[in-house]
């Protein structure tokens, strides 16, 4: 029952994505608002989570860019509905990518290769990095299983929902892989480790353990997640950093940038230290593209 409801709200969802994204932006733009300026959707949060981030800003600056954060946000629903329902080159007309060689270049010499990236931009849309079939060789990542790495949902059925919305971006592009449980990365990647194949984790989560690695980011101490670090390690895969930012409305840059290729002989947390560097210095860059609602430093950190 909880598929056929599932398939139900995917396939609503795609109607509503026929309409022009101009209509979705219309409406982007009417749920901002109310979201804003009538529910005030986790205000306290966004303001408090942008003030300890950027204490030099005054609060009016900080006003200005959570109204703005509100448009962002709604935005980036409009267009993953829209994007539901339209073909692959049109959205690849909306996002440019370079560094491609990069993560050729690592995967030809290591065969798997790990990308982390942040919740900035529109991360639902990485897949348009994925070169079409017919510029694809033998030694192009988009010709290898890309692997999206996820959180599953207390919901069941709002797992059912992410996972076939996600699929979809599989069948659209027309590449190898699929969505993966974060639970399962290491015993997947452990049994496929003779092949190739890319692991993209979003690795700016809060994390749960009280004796994760803690970094200084975005001006405050901050618990982050030790899994990418240690599947890198422990399969020695090199690191790429995955950067999409937002240029305009609707239009965003893909950057791969490598981190490291031999992660299991550096100094401990180096992968995660430098994530953290990266995406701090992205989100200084362009403050507004990055999920400030998010509960993010809800857990205290205990003085030394």
């Amino acid at each position: 029952m909880k598929k056929f409801f599932a398939g139900a709200v995917f396939c609503l969802l795609y109607v509503m994505g026929l309409l022009p994204l101009r209509v979705h932006y219309f409406f982007s733009g009417v749920f901002a608002f109310i979201l804003g300026k009538i529910v005030r959707y986790r205000y306290s949060v966004i303001v408090t989570n942008i003030s300890r981030s950027f204490p030099e800003m005054r609060y009016g600056e900080i006003k200005s860019l959570a109204s703005r954060y509100y448009g962002h946000m709604c935005d980036l629903f409009a267009e993953n509905i829209w994007n539901l329902s339209h073909s692959a080159s049109a959205l690849r007309k909306r996002i440019t990518v370079s560094g491609i060689d990069v993560v050729d270049e690592l995967q030809k010499k290591h065969n798997n290769v790990l990308m982390v990236m942040g919740h900035c931009g529109n991360w639902e849309l990485v897949s348009a990095a994925i070169l079409p079939p017919e510029k694809r060789t033998e030694d192009s990542f988009s010709s290898h299983p890309v692997y999206m790495v996820y959180k599953a949902a207390r919901s069941k059925f709002s797992d059912l929902i992410f996972k076939k919305l996600r699929m979809r971006e599989y069948k659209k592009f027309k590449f190898a892989g699929e969505v993966l449980e974060s639970k399962q990365v290491l015993r997947h990647a452990l049994k496929n480790k003779d092949g190739k194949a890319i692991y993209v984790l979003i690795s700016d989560q809060n994390s749960i353990g009280a004796h994760d690695p803690v970094v200084d980011f975005l001006n405050q101490k901050t618990y982050m997640l030790p899994g990418p670090e240690f599947l890198a390690s422990k399969l020695k895969m090199p690191v790429v950093y995955l950067r999409m930012d937002k240029k305009s409305r609707g239009r965003y840059h893909i950057e791969f940038e490598k981190i490291t290729e031999e992660p299991h002989n550096l100094e401990d947390y180096f992968v995660t230290k430098e994530f953290a560097r990266l995406l701090e210095a992205d989100i200084t860059r362009n403050k507004v593209n990055w999920l400030w609602s998010h509960r993010r430093w809800k857990r205290n950190i205990p003085s030394e």
